[in-house]
């Protein structure tokens, strides 16, 4: 037993030899010394019968049986059965019955963990049922599976799946049993033997029970093992010997102690469910997430990987019914997601919330191991949510935290998890920038994020560059303490997290662009009623914030009161968005991206197609067709971004070191939920040619000429007077009033230019930098020149998304064109096979996807004039050499429409047996670079 415990020796060759050397060795010194088997018998050396039937009365050998004695003795009518002896043996029977019943049950869940297979125990416990059944009818023993012989057999087999050993080894004791040899192989094995084998399954139960049962159970459990241990030994060897001989068969000890086993578990059951247990309950990640304040870009992108993530919660204490129900319901789960959900879309990472489980009995631990086995097989990376000390002590002995991650509480798995997730779609996206012109527009993006000077109320997003030149930089140590109870100051995390305080005892975190101590700025300015949610804070790690005081926002309000708006506007959001049991609405997140998505759709179709148009309304176009007039800042937006230079510029050195600009850029841009890491940064900065004359500093001039080419482009000036024009006529309509957003909104759409685009936007809350409400005739170029670069930007965009379509169509091309160079036999049969991967996979695409899935001679006329060209899964494994599974996930989080899922029926698997027609546009991969950079 030691030696299998240890896994020295291989089991099957362990029990070989543990059965025949010791024959071995028995006969050979027998045969040596010459000692007879007779007398070998006579001395009890062998197991002997009473008499033979033959005429031997005394150690009688076993003779050869014919099967059909035993049901001769009884259903013959010789009078063999003493049937009054029934009812002496009814309460053996009910113990025997209910006994066996349990340890099938215990012998199944120890097979599962054994075999690492998963059992239908009702089909299991029906089988062995008739079994039994049948075999009491044959006068047998019961039939139902022993672990140790299960594990045998699978390492000798190699697999859980064949029924081949079943079938040999109920072959051999099928033939065993007709022969009657029985008898003969009894006679030639030893006492020693027989009871070796008795003690080699003994010892393993008790060793398990009375031993190791202290770290597998809880302390109850483990005394009401040693109790029934105990009171058996004792009614046995003291106790039972006692009682009248009548007496005696009615109340053996196993009897005895079954019966104490049940009223004592009974008790044990009792107080653990004191009171009413929940049930299990599955939530999905659009219905929870984490109480850490994240930027809003993270938020958005959080909600539509929303469907990647589920919390199964229980609750109150855990036995094996209640655990075995949870796994069901847990495969149930799993197997409707297959049934509905496309692979892409299903289940990536699903947190265990057991915080308020009071305990797991140890009969429940196998069916865990089961939920980690089935999680595994899926895919899925499992999560513990745990805060008792006493079941994590169990669980990390039982192994369960191996491969898996644990957390104390939900809302530290959530946040794992988000975490998780936020850097797996950050991968996803970058393979995107495979194109140089989709790369450079991408890093583009992400300076014009970090040089935001938006004004707009209604964005959510807040650049800390327009909160610099208000608030005050601080260093925090790790451990250190903020937000006292008269601190009324406004924090925003600029880098590094802070553990926030609640008054209603629960803490958060806070991630970087972010505030905080915001509800007691808000309350103190007469934005918020009630009482300050937040009692303090400390930094979990070296961190740095920026302070605006109150007296300070009290300033800005009246100096900058556009500003001040807006910080309002981003405060109140926050605030509500992260109030408890918040949830991110999918639904709701994709609809309002849908809503921004026409990105390159710059210049207005309907304004150009006027019937009547005006003398105006092909002025956007025509600002394509030079560059010779070069549009400048606006006085305010110099001003702000000079403020943003003097920031960098701490030390009034009038230059800025080029390593000390990429460090702020890259602080920035971390605040702004970017994900881009340190290296890709320094060739960003490297290669976007701020440093002019390359003496590595940069000067006031170089920083605003770059950011004048980030935002700007240049017009020709022969549309100088047509825009003068354009602009006095729209002041003269009413020039008592100032040219505020909605005139100047009519204005550009006179001009030909799209203001229901999310471009318009931004312009709009740029060009009104000083927040007076008025745009004059400068701010209105720049608003011009604005629109102009994110058109070119938009066409750069739309030639690479056309470029990705061809690459992938000239790779399929180049692939049919392979095939059809083969030999002649060789060719019809992967030709054959081409076209049927091809309509297999052609199945799940677009109808316009679809008709361009075989290449054609006019492909690419075809491509170039398709209004609806789209990308789907099989274009992004071509051009982007990803895997199939890779690239539908990047199809997911690009696809902004619902669609529906249906079956595909030339699937080669079950993982691809539902799909889902998912494909990114022109607009939605516009969107992708504007969100996710």
């Amino acid at each position: 037993y030691g030696v299998k415990r240890t896994h020295i020796v291989a089991a099957e060759k362990l029990i070989l030899g543990f059965i025949f050397v010791p024959i071995i060795l028995f006969f050979v010194i027998t045969r040596i010394s010459g000692v007879s088997m007779d007398a070998l018998r006579q001395q009890d050396w062998f197991l002997t019968q009473a008499r033979d039937g033959q005429g031997c009365t005394d150690s009688c050998a076993f003779t050869t049986t014919n099967f059909w004695q035993t049901l001769q003795v009884a259903y013959s009518s010789q009078g063999l059965v003493e049937w009054r002896a029934i009812p002496t043996c009814i309460p053996i029977f009910i113990m025997g019955a209910t006994m066996t019943s349990l340890d099938s049950m215990l012998k199944l869940t120890s097979s599962e963990k054994a075999l690492s297979i998963d059992l239908d125990y009702n089909h299991e416990m029906k089988l062995g049922g008739m079994a039994t059944l049948t075999s009491s009818i044959l006068c047998g023993s019961p039939a139902y599976g022993q672990t140790k012989f299960n594990v045998i057999n699978f390492s000798i087999a190699r697999t859980a799946d064949s029924p081949l050993p079943t079938m040999y080894l109920g072959g051999i004791c099928f033939a065993v049993f007709l022969s009657g040899l029985a008898g003969p192989i009894i006679n030639i094995m030893p006492r020693f033997l027989l009871g070796g084998l008795c003690v080699f399954a003994g010892v393993g139960f008790l060793y398990e029970n009375l031993y190791e049962g202290r770290k597998n159970m809880n302390r109850v459990s483990f005394a009401i093992v040693w109790i029934i241990f105990l009171v058996n030994f004792i009614w046995e060897f003291f106790i039972l010997q006692n009682l009248p001989k009548n007496i005696q068969p009615m109340v053996p000890g196993l009897l005895v102690v079954f019966i104490l086993g049940i009223v004592l578990s009974t008790f044990e059951f009792m107080f653990a469910f004191m009171h009413k247990a929940k049930p299990p309950m599955i939530r999905n990640g659009d219905e929870c997430c984490s109480s850490a304040v994240r930027s809003e870009k993270h938020d958005t992108q959080l909600a539509v990987m929303s469907p990647w993530f589920q919390v199964f919660s229980v609750e109150s204490f855990v036995f094996f019914g209640t655990a075995n129900n949870l796994y069901q319901q847990l495969k149930a789960h799993l197997a409707d997601q297959k049934a509905t959900k496309p692979k892409a879309e299903r289940t990536k990472y699903l947190i265990f919330d057991l915080a308020e489980v009071t305990g797991i009995d140890s009969s429940a631990k196998d069916v865990f191991f089961k939920v980690h086995r089935l999680l595994k097989a899926e895919g899925i990376n499992l999560v513990w949510a745990m805060k008792h000390h006493k079941i994590i002590k169990k669980f990390e002995g039982w192994g369960l935290f191996s491969g898996t991650t644990h957390c104390n509480t939900l809302d530290l798995a959530l946040r794992h998890v988000e975490d998780v997730l936020l850097r797996r779609a950050s991968r996803l996206s970058d393979k995107w920038l495979v194109n140089p012109t989709v790369r450079k527009i991408f890093e583009r993006q992400v300076l014009a994020n970090v040089f935001n000077i938006s004004v707009r109320s209604d964005e959510k997003t807040f650049s800390s560059a327009r909160l610099q030149p208000w608030a005050e930089r601080m260093e925090i140590s790790a451990g250190e303490e903020l937000c006292g109870d008269d601190d009324d100051s406004l924090y925003m995390l600029y880098a590094g997290e802070v553990q926030i305080q609640g008054r209603d005892g629960h803490d958060y975190s806070v991630f970087t662009g972010s505030f905080f101590n915001l509800d007691k700025l808000l309350i103190s300015v007469g934005a918020l009623s009630g009482v300050p949610s937040t009692l303090g804070a400390h930094a979990t790690m070296d961190s740095t914030v920026l302070v605006v005081t109150r007296k300070k926002f009290v300033q800005m309000q009246k100096e900058d009161g556009a500003l001040t708006q807006k910080l309002l506007m981003t405060l109140i959001v926050q605030n509500e968005s992260h109030r408890p049991g918040r949830v991110r609405p999918i639904a709701r997140v994709r609809m309002g991206l849908m809503e921004e998505s026409n990105y390159e759709n710059i210049y207005d179709d309907s304004a150009r197609n006027l019937s009547n148009p005006d003398q105006f309304s092909n002025m956007s176009m025509n600002l394509l067709k030079g560059t010779d007039y070069q549009i400048q800042l606006t006085e305010a937006q110099e001003d702000s971004f000079k403020n943003i230079f003097d920031i960098i510029d701490d030390e009034d050195e009038k230059e800025i070191p080029m390593d000390k600009f990429a460090k702020y850029v890259i602080r920035e841009a971390k605040s702004l939920g970017s994900q881009i890491h340190h290296k890709q940064f320094m060739e960003m900065i490297d290669h976007s040619g701020i440093d002019e004359d390359g003496d590595g500093v940069l000067s006031i001039d170089e920083f605003l000429h770059f950011l004048r080419g980030l935002f700007l482009a240049d017009i020709p000036s022969k549309e100088m007077p047509t825009l003068r024009l354009a602009y006095d006529e729209a002041v003269a309509e009413a020039p008592d009033d100032p040219m505020d957003e909605a005139r100047v909104q009519v204005l550009f759409g006179k001009l030909g230019f799209d203001v229901k685009s999310a471009g318009w936007q931004d312009v709009m809350g740029v060009i009104d930098a000083d927040g007076d409400g008025d745009v004059d005739f400068q701010e209105f170029l720049t608003g011009i020149g604005m629109m102009k670069k994110m058109c070119i930007l938009s066409t750069k965009l739309d030639t690479a998304f056309r470029d990705y379509k061809q690459q992938s169509l000239a790779k399929r091309r180049s692939t049919f064109a392979l095939s059809n160079a083969q030999p002649d036999e060789t060719k019809r049969s992967k030709t054959s096979g081409m076209f049927t991967t091809s309509f297999a996979q052609a199945v799940s695409l677009t109808k316009s996807q679809r008709n361009l899935f075989v290449p054609q001679d006019n492909l690419d006329d075809s491509i170039q004039s398709e209004n609806n060209m789209e990308l789907d899964a099989s274009d992004l494994e071509n051009f982007l050499n990803v895997s199939r599974d890779m690239a539908e996930e990047m199809v997911f989080l690009a696809d902004q429409d619902e669609v529906e899922a249906h079956e595909n029926e030339d699937a080669d698997g079950l993982d691809a047996s539902i799909v889902a027609d998912r494909t990114i546009d022109r607009d939605e991969f516009q969107q992708l670079i504007r969100s996710w950079s």
